[in-house]
């Protein structure tokens, strides 16, 4: 069992695809070992799922947790253990690419939308 079926919940019938998280943690880049960067791993992989999860949100929760989710990834002065920074370096994650990625990947979403909208 990998460290992504312990924490998102997965089962032998329907495998939720976290090949990224298991990939990350498995790897020898960055300075986090062991226990500490599944913590991280995970950490990490929940902010990312939050960011683009709750991009369009409507509700007033879903819109909060989007709020922290890109506090937490725009700050990019941060530089205590669990801030995306942080987190990142501890990881062997380039922070500014990750974060460059998770731009582009909301504002596709919001096109997407806004296109599907247009179609009278």
């Amino acid at each position: 069992m990998t460290f992504a079926d312990v924490f998102s919940g997965a089962t032998t019938t329907g495998k939720i695809s976290t090949t990224m998280v298991d990939e990350v943690v498995e790897s020898g880049r960055g300075y986090a070992t062991g226990p500490e960067r599944a913590l991280l791993g995970a950490l990490l992989f929940d902010g990312v799922q939050a960011f683009v999860a709750y991009a369009l949100a409507k509700s007033p929760g879903e819109k909060a947790r989007f709020a922290e989710a890109f506090n937490w990834v725009m700050d990019t002065k941060a530089e205590e253990p669990f801030s995306f920074n942080g987190t990142c370096e501890a990881l062997g994650i380039s922070a500014e690419f990750l974060r460059l990625g998770l731009a582009n990947a909301t504002t596709s979403l919001l096109t997407e939308v806004s296109k599907a909208r247009r179609n009278f």
